[in-house]
């Protein structure tokens, strides 16, 4: 084996350069057994050259995990078994996920960590088509101003209803459109309400075009036409926006106790009434968050961070990949604790959750298809060895 190649390849790994065919070829030089030794002896040279950062462990293992040929899962095939005293980091399991998905193709993993660096992969099964947990029929639903409501799952292309000189309509996709076909500044205000329940995400264009993705057990309530020297809208739950731009007309957010202002922008809020915190995660553009006399100016690949409890507003970076997967129909889950992650969960499957003596203090992370069953997930979860679940209808209590 030519050992200067597979340590380019290994650098190349690290400092996220790799293409997929340089991968193709890492994973074809991982996979030969005679080379066992040369490869534990690159893997020591490549890590000790990087510096062994849990950070970097992390962004690592999301690198390999982003690789297409992760969409596809082969039961059948294991997870290469490593030796006790090879380093037990979540470095070295990307590594050997390289061999795996590109060599046979695997499903999603959920690795565990404790205070230190990430200590064990699991691998997850991919989702059958059949013994899928069924949730309840639940519908997206429509708030007319006049306190009407419609199922927008049970409503048929095309046009839906007029409001305030707006034809509100649903697109082949099966989004809501809002149409102004004309302009009447009367300075009264219709608003309409879309409310998503667990299990759903839903697309709206409002009619100043801007763009909203409502995550699941969401609510957005907006005027239907915007009217006066700004455009407010009401957010509980979670959403992502795309903002026309309007210097004129700014848009202002309210979620829970912050308040977002944008002109034209790209960004993720999540306020859910059961989290103790209000996110405000900008991906394009700037935006200000504000709470009471506090505000924060943000740029692209900064976060505002409101704490409930202490009334706190800071700003942090983010990973875009982890606000943005719950669109793309992915739980994804970094370092968070158990009740976190059930708390995520239940907002999809429709579940009650309890827990059954003291919680496990363990990390857990990974990424898993939404489409696949709650009991699959669950399983996943407990081929950790630290968390089990018991299932009772719809109530799943969780135990040590």
């Amino acid at each position: 084996m030519k050992n200067n190649r597979l340590q380019f390849l290994l650098k190349l790994l690290v400092d996220h350069e790799i293409n997929e065919q340089e991968l193709e070829e890492l994973a074809s030089l991982l996979s030969q057994p005679d080379n066992e030794e040369a490869i534990d002896a690159q893997f020591k040279n490549t890590w000790d050259n990087v510096g062994a950062q849990e950070e970097l462990s992390e962004s690592l293992y999301s690198k390999i995990t982003d690789h297409p040929r992760f969409s596809v899962a082969l039961h059948q095939e294991k997870v290469p078994k490593i030796k006790p005293n090879r380093i037990l980091n979540l470095w070295y399991y990307a590594a050997a996920t390289v061999l795996v998905c590109c060599s046979v193709g695997l499903g999603i993993y959920f690795y565990q960590s404790g205070v230190g660096h990430p200590q064990k992969a699991i691998r997850m099964q991919h989702a059958q088509l059949s013994g899928k947990s069924k949730k309840e029929k639940a519908y997206v639903t429509l708030t007319l101003s006049s306190g009407k409501e419609l199922a927008l799952d049970e409503a048929a292309v095309g046009k839906i209803v007029t409001e305030d000189h707006v034809v509100i309509t649903k697109s082949k996709d099966g989004q809501l459109v809002y149409d102004l076909s004309k302009t009447v500044d009367d300075g009264n205000l219709a608003y309409n309400t879309i409310t998503t329940p667990v299990g759903s995400n839903y697309q709206v264009v409002l009619s100043d075009g801007t763009k909203v993705w409502l995550n699941a057990k969401s609510s957005l309530k907006f005027p239907v036409v915007f009217k006066g020297a700004e455009r407010r809208v009401e957010l509980s739950g979670e959403a992502y926006f795309e903002v026309a731009h309007n210097k004129k007309q700014p848009f202002l957010l309210t979620a829970k106790e912050m308040n977002v202002q944008v002109l034209g922008t790209h960004f993720n809020v999540s306020a859910y009434d059961d989290d103790q915190t209000v996110k405000a995660s900008l991906l394009e553009g700037t935006i200000k968050a504000n709470y009471n006399n506090a505000s924060l100016l943000l740029k692209p690949g900064q976060q505002a961070l409101l704490k409930n409890q202490v009334g706190s507003l800071t700003q942090h970076s983010f990973d875009a990949d982890e606000v943005m997967d719950w669109r793309n129909g992915y739980f994804i889950f970094r370092n968070e604790p158990i009740n976190e992650i059930m708390k995520k969960i239940s907002r999809w499957y429709h579940i009650e959750v309890n827990y059954q003596g003291q919680l496990s203090k363990e990390a857990f992370g990974g990424k898993y298809l939404k489409s696949n069953s709650l009991t699959e997930l669950l399983s996943s979860l407990e081929l950790t060895g630290t968390v089990k679940f018991r299932i009772e209808g719809r109530r799943v209590t969780v135990m040590q």
